[in-house]
């Protein structure tokens, strides 16, 4: 199997490298990116990791352009934001401040901002990442599994941080954690198929070919082989 650690190496010139991360939703693409920066990091190769999300419109933004049932495909984002980060850091600048998305939200937090710190390496981690024009990556990853395993792991997620909400009645979370299971799992898979099945098929599986490297997952979450194209 590539050695994906040594392959970033042998293609990073100093000073800065962008790397591209993206597969479908649930997939694992933030865990895989976080983890890889840690491993650069290690190797006193400072490595940032920033996500798309934090490039989405915000909710206000998204009722009044219509798009709010589209959130999450590619004309929810504040793509050209993205590029003139991507762009400004290659022409050295020292640090940025970009958006921040949180959970807790579920929207652009409207009164933080996050400041980025010039790093040797910036991933760029999300399911829009690779439908940015390819002359901004260095190197392009895709993060593949089974379709199957895929959609447990998206509903296994959801349930779990659902869960969560259940004590917490300021949660946007919290009248979903007080749905029968049955029904609540009907609903995730609902979304899964209206949403999240036509994004991948319409705009992600799609940046699959234009990838330099494919990495593919198991059913344990696990690396089982890394494809060179």
């Amino acid at each position: 199997m590539i050695d994906l650690d040594n392959l970033i190496k042998s293609k990073y010139v100093a000073p800065f490298m962008v790397i591209g991360i993206t597969g479908s939703v649930a997939v694992g693409k933030s865990t895989f990116a976080h983890d890889l920066a840690d491993k650069l990091s290690q190797q006193n190769i400072k490595t940032t990791v920033i996500s798309t999300d934090d490039f989405l419109m915000s909710n206000d933004e998204l009722h009044e352009r219509g798009l709010f049932d589209q959130k999450g495909f590619l004309q929810t984002y504040n793509l050209d934001l993205l590029e003139k980060v991507i762009t400004r850091f290659r022409a050295g600048e020292k640090s940025l401040n970009i958006p921040v998305y949180t959970q807790e939200l579920a929207d652009i937090h409207p009164n933080e901002t996050q400041i980025i710190e010039l790093p040797n390496i910036l991933i760029v981690e999300g399911v829009v990442a690779l439908q940015l024009p390819p002359k901004h990556f260095d190197l392009k990853i895709y993060i593949d599994a089974d379709l199957a395993d895929i959609k447990e792991w998206y509903l296994s997620r959801t349930l779990e941080v659902t869960a969560l909400a259940k004590d917490d009645p300021s949660s946007w979370r919290y009248d979903y954690a007080k749905m029968p299971i049955d029904e609540f799992t009907q609903l995730v898979m609902q979304v899964w198929e209206n949403t999240n099945q036509k994004n991948l098929d319409q705009y992600i599986l799609p940046t699959k070919s234009l990838a330099d490297v494919i990495v593919h997952f198991d059913k344990q979450h696990r690396i089982f082989d890394i494809e060179l194209k």
